[in-house]
């Protein structure tokens, strides 16, 4: 499953969401969700639970909070991962405007010479030093991200609220610049603090709220484990009783998420380490994610690699990254000017729920137990709950 940039993916969303703040919206926004009344909420409240995509829902009852307020099916971007999709949270563009292209992304750009970093943390790949790279993290993102806060186009003001150990990260002190930022300290922290910005004398026109922790359970528990269940019962009822006790009825809510989640068995994950021919026609470590590869080959070496990748043909598909560029996989918008460099010259779309890895020097061989990033139904499908309160 691809997204679906023509009303039916997150990118849509955000463009309803800026409309209905009085902002200038990139794209038509949503095909197939009545978004008229929008405009008419005194306070528009984002809530992004990360990974809660559509499958997960299945882990709650019938009667639950979210199930019983669902009411559409929407797409993530590709790669389905939160680096790419909060950042089009945070910017209402597609990655192939912003070019954050996952968790780990190849920049070219003057200072970093090709290094893949982790763009959350701003660290390299093989070393959490970032002081090797002579620059600073604010200096790199400066250099890498062209596309400016959503928040800062909008005419009234804006509430970021995000777990008080990122909320002022550089990543997201550039990405709600214009934003009062809020730091939160888990679920019921993250509601309360949303209440107090509601019940404010002046409150905010637009709240975007964000929710990391079933994300990480799912990682290391998987993502239809009885920890990932029970994490998800709670904060489900716990929003059901923060609704329940909202006094106004003035303003819009709105639950999605970033991506979904399958389950990456052992057995189906694979080491470059155990493809030598393909490993050596590679220009530098992989970037990108687990579920899809990007693959930056040696000049000369194309056929090579080409001939090389077959040993995965059961694994996944390989494509030219500047056709998937071209067929719009990435998004609409004028294209980021390092899209290309960034996502390599072959893209190996993960099948099923295998998985690619390579580990460099310094780093840890990290087993996760659920997976995202890819275009299983899965990962791509996220709900869309929206109510009045």
């Amino acid at each position: 499953m691809w997204p679906d940039f023509e009303g039916g993916s997150i990118v849509d969303l955000m463009d309803s969401v800026v409309r209905a703040r009085g902002g200038r919206a990139a794209g038509q926004g949503l095909r197939e969700v009545v978004t008229s009344g929008w405009r008419d909420a005194r306070t528009v409240v984002l809530l992004v639970l990360d990974g809660v995509g559509m499958k997960q829902l299945d882990l709650l009852p019938d009667d639950s909070f979210l199930r019983r307020h669902y009411t559409h099916a929407l797409t993530s971007v590709f790669p389905s991962t939160t680096a790419a999709a909060i950042t089009t949270f945070m910017t209402a563009r597609a990655p192939a405007v912003h070019g954050l292209t996952g968790w780990h992304v190849r920049f070219d750009e003057p200072g970093l010479d090709g290094r893949v970093l982790a763009i959350l943390p701003v660290t390299p790949r093989g070393s959490h030093d970032v002081s090797a790279l002579m620059l600073t993290p604010d200096e790199i993102l400066a250099r890498v991200c062209r596309t400016p806060s959503m928040f800062a186009s909008l005419p009234g003001d804006s509430c970021v609220v995000s777990p008080a150990d990122i909320v002022d990260s550089p990543f997201n002190l550039r990405h709600s610049a214009a934003a009062r930022r809020i730091g939160h300290y888990g679920l019921p922290d993250m509601l309360d603090q949303i209440d107090c910005a509601l019940r404010a004398p002046s409150p905010p026109s637009y709240v975007y709220a964000y929710w990391p922790d079933f994300d990480h359970c799912a990682h290391q528990r998987g993502a239809a484990s009885d920890e990932a269940g029970a994490l998800l019962r709670a904060a489900d009822a716990a929003l059901s009783r923060w609704v329940q006790a909202q006094p106004r009825r003035d303003s819009l809510l709105l639950v999605t998420a970033d991506h979904g989640f399958i389950d990456g068995p052992p057995q189906r994950l694979i080491d470059m380490e155990d493809l030598p021919l393909l490993a050596d026609c590679l220009a530098g470590p992989l970037s990108g994610e687990r579920r899809t590869v990007f693959c930056h080959v040696k000049p000369g070496r194309e056929r090579d690699f080409e001939h090389a990748v077959h040993a995965l043909d059961h694994a996944c598909t390989v494509w030219r990254s500047a056709d998937l560029q071209v067929a719009g996989r990435f998004g609409p918008g004028a294209p980021h000017p390092k899209l290309l460099s960034r996502v390599g010259d072959f893209t190996l779309e993960m099948a099923d729920d295998w998985t690619l890895r390579d580990t460099m020097p310094g780093e840890r061989r990290h087993r996760l137990v659920g997976v995202h990033g890819g275009t299983h139904a899965d990962e791509m499908r996220v709900p869309l709950v929206q109510l009045v309160i």
